[in-house]
């Protein structure tokens, strides 16, 4: 770096405030943390000062993977861990792209803004990650009708559960970091390019932001001085950070993202307003393929700490990065394309050089279904996770977070709560003596025990079979009712017992291929990229038929899971809940097939019987229990409907000769 000269240095700011202020270091520059998956992050002083944070440092208590330690033993890694790690390609890919195309004018602050959002896209999660925002709210909503249980919660905290998902929590936590350092967002119209609004003791507003040397004014920023304002944050930068935690615009004050999108209000993005600097949207958040930094980081952090996956992390992606324009795929749903006609839904977008980073993309999709697959729906993990929710829905009702009268499931509603709730929580219910907490006590001794909830039965779920089609439409419910009518009684099953699991693994996509959703450029178009924004290429999708073999036959696998959650050392109630299980289906299976002859006797006026030798109701001759799972070679699936086909061909031809 260059030093300059004392004599150059402009004089230390003169501090002239009601608040204690200070630099966001003592002494300025870059630091250096290791990392088991990017070997080195930088962390510049603001970057720095926000780590050290109450907010941020909570991270380290909330597992990544939840309950996955159970299945893995060294899947201990937190979600500070992963933060950095987003934060750290966020800059490197902006960064990146900014270099090779230097006309598209990203700024500094651009840089650090996005990897900001990277650092903090996690703040909102709650204990076990996605326990707290998924099974565990499902469990609260099957209880809600427990009237009383409630009564000293406001009625306006309880409906905050509507909707309510860990991105919200995320934008309410970010406010609250500021609010410890000091600072406030103004979003005022003739504020919002000024530096944060001071509020109390902590970060100087005027120097937070970026140090370094600025070559126009010929001096060094070390965090003596105010900082000029293309090097500070502003209030429209750090509204910006929250667009990019959401994905989009923010919701109004006091609604949901997720209700914010449903609803008819017009939402306007505010933190960097035009179309040239859209694509900094779809760092952190994909909404066009769900290739983002976030995903980079988490795929390859997860498969290497369980060791499923790739041991060092692939760049590829990140180095072969190009901002082209490119239409979108579901203009109704993007809040880019609001207002616009059909013919201008063009966005600049991400977009990746073709042929060479076709492959690589595949494989990064198909990361995420193994990682489904070998981890986040490994059974016992889910066991686990259930365990876990059962703890925190029985514990709910009756506990309450000190200096407050939140239970567990609305500490969201207060950030000065939610930053001291963590994984630790069942540590501390363990520690209580309230006689209400007792189950919750109990079920928490069986979970250290591993004692885990056992599943005892899988059912796949084919799209090529229209009976099972038939049982993944129905209800949980429906289907636990089902089961304890087969039991008659037998063995006392309960339906608190039985627990109905549809699991559902796709490449990112649900059912469709991901890849068809990103846009590509050739190598002979990448010479344009060097243009300004509205003279970029028009990135395109590749035809599957270019890499038919990196194509699945499917991008979607579905499977019904029943787990047994009381002990039975002797295996007794499993086998019994196993059967009843396996008897439903049968039944589901022999009413579908009859309702499919009775249609084909109706078809064919009474002259055409073909139903004995064609299962119409699957499209294939009858199949054992192997040839009915979606996992039999791809090959072998198509021989079979071929064959299926076929017959349905031979017997209408049949009905039309009659």
């Amino acid at each position: 770096s260059t030093i300059i000269p004392d004599e150059q240095k402009p004089k230390k700011m003169q501090l002239d405030s009601q608040f204690n202020i200070r630099a966001p270091i003592d002494e300025p520059g870059t630091i250096r943390t290791n990392d088991d998956v990017h070997t080195t992050i930088r962390l510049c002083p603001a970057t720095k000062t926000i780590i050290d944070t109450p907010q941020m440092q909570r991270l380290r208590g909330l597992k990544q993977l939840g309950t996955a330690e159970l299945v893995y033993t060294t899947a201990t890694h937190t979600r500070f861990e992963h933060s950095l790690g987003v934060g750290h390609l966020a800059e490197k890919k902006v960064r990146g792209i900014a270099d090779r195309q230097p006309r598209l004018g990203i700024t500094e602050k651009d840089v650090l803004c996005v990897k900001i959002a990277g650092l903090l896209h996690d703040l909102g999660h709650g204990p076990f990650s996605h326990v707290y925002d998924g099974l565990f709210r499902d469990e609260l909503k099957k209880k809600a009708s427990n009237d009383g249980l409630y009564n000293d919660v406001p009625l306006s905290f309880r409906k905050m559960m509507d909707g309510w998902k860990h991105e919200d929590a995320s934008l309410s936590m970010l406010d609250a970091l500021l609010k410890n350092l000091g600072l406030e967002i103004d979003d005022s119209e003739d504020r919002l390019d000024k530096p944060l609004r001071q509020i109390g003791d902590g970060i100087d507003a005027t120097r937070f932001g970026i140090y370094g040397y600025k070559h126009e004014e010929d001096v060094w920023y070390d965090g003596t001085q105010e900082l000029p304002q293309d090097f500070v944050l502003t209030s429209r930068d750090w509204i910006f950070v929250k667009e990019l935690i959401a994905g989009g615009p923010l919701p109004p004050k006091g609604m949901s993202i997720k209700a914010a999108k449903q609803s008819d209000i017009k939402q306007e993005i505010v933190g960097r307003k035009g179309e040239h600097k859209e694509y900094l949207y779809d760092i952190i958040s994909n909404v066009h393929s769900g290739l983002d930094v976030d995903k980079m980081d988490y795929f390859s952090r997860d498969g290497c700490r369980t060791a499923t996956g790739e041991s060092a992390f692939n760049d590829f992606l990140i180095e072969n990065a190009y901002v082209a324009k490119g239409f979108c795929d579901s203009p109704e749903e993007c809040w880019k394309c609001s207002g616009k006609l059909f013919n201008e839904h063009h966005h600049l977008m991400i977009c990746y050089q073709s042929p060479k980073t076709i492959n690589t993309a595949m494989s990064f999709f198909r990361q995420r279904f193994n990682n489904y697959k070998n981890i986040y729906e490994h059974p016992k993990s889910k066991a686990g996770s259930y365990m876990i929710s059962d703890i925190l829905a029985l514990a709910d009702p009756y506990y309450r977070l000190p200096g407050t009268k939140l239970p567990i499931s609305l500490a969201m509603a207060n950030p000065d709560a939610y930053v001291k709730l963590k994984d630790s929580i069942i540590d501390i219910i363990e520690l209580t003596d309230d006689d209400n907490l007792q189950p919750a006590r109990e079920l928490i001794e069986r979970y250290r025990s591993r004692k885990l909830y056992k599943k005892v039965s899988e059912q796949p779920i084919s799209t090529n079979v229209a009976w099972t089609q038939q049982l993944w439409a129905m209800d949980e419910k429906k289907i636990v009712q089902d089961i304890l009518e087969l039991s008659d009684g037998y063995m006392n099953l309960s339906s608190s017992d039985i627990i109905v699991d549809k699991m559902k693994m796709h490449f990112g996509m649900k059912e469709e291929n991901p890849v068809a959703h990103m846009r590509f450029l050739p190598k002979s178009l990448l010479i344009e990229t060097r243009n300004k924004p509205e003279a970029l290429p028009v990135a395109i999708k590749v035809d599957e038929s270019n890499y038919e073999c990196d194509t699945s036959k499917s991008y979607c696998q579905k499977s019904i899971r029943v787990f047994y959650k009381q002990l039975d050392d002797d295996g007794i109630a499993t086998k019994h809940l196993r059967d009843c299980f396996k008897s439903l289906v049968e039944k589901v299976k022999s009413e579908c097939m009859q309702r499919s002859d009775e249609d084909v006797v109706s078809l064919s006026g009474g002259f055409v019987d073909f139903s004995a030798n064609m299962n119409v109701c699957t499209q294939s001759p009858v199949k054992s229990d192997a040839e009915e799972s979606p996992f039999v070679s791809n090959s072998r699936k198509r021989r079979m409907n071929d064959f299926g086909e076929s017959l349905f061909e031979s017997a209408m031809e049949r009905i039309d000769q009659r």
